[in-house]
């Protein structure tokens, strides 16, 4: 079975992130601190850094259990189910006002990061369609790699840029 939102800690994501609420291309970084298992859950300690001009910090956790993949925050403030477990072409599943499908297992997509395939492409129809769409895609072994978010609001990408380890905290000075 594909993993779709590997859960590793230490690690790193960067994205390019770009938005009609504000002018240039903004960093984000969802950095996995560490993991914990506690009652058949997995729930990863998770920080989002998002640098525009100045930089703001928020904590999250990314929690699995054997039914979904949910983000309590992060790029989506508030947090959403990202998929339902196990992973399957057709689950659909409501979080009110939206409504979303795994609509292919199969998708390539070729980004600055690399050339994905086997891919999972998720669309969301926001507030039924009324207020626009959603489409992300996650790469096996990889995680999200590209949101395209069209809403009547606002129009928004996130697109990976790279897979890093967390920086350390404190630089250790050299005599």
């Amino acid at each position: 079975m594909a993993d779709y939102f590997p859960l590793k800690e230490k690690t790193r994501y960067e994205y390019k992130f770009t938005s009609t609420e504000f002018e240039g291309i903004a960093k984000v970084f969802i950095d996995i601190l560490s993991l914990g298992k506690k009652a058949g859950k997995i729930v990863a300690q998770a920080r989002m850094i998002f640098e525009l001009r100045d930089s703001h910090t928020t904590q999250f956790t990314i929690t699995r259990d054997a039914k979904w993949v949910t983000t309590a925050d992060g790029v989506v403030i508030g947090g959403r189910r990202e998929f339902p477990l196990p992973v399957k072409e057709g689950a659909k599943w409501e979080e009110p006002p939206d409504s979303s499908e795994v609509v292919s297992l199969s998708d390539k997509v070729s980004i600055k990061a690399g050339k994905f395939a086997k891919c999972m492409k998720i669309v969301t129809m926001l507030a039924g369609g009324d207020a626009g769409k959603s489409v992300r895609y996650y790469a096996p072994g990889t995680g999200l790699i590209l949101e395209e978010y069209n809403g009547e609001d606002k129009t928004c990408e996130l697109e990976l840029v790279a897979i890093l380890k967390v920086p350390e905290e404190k630089k250790k000075t050299r005599k």
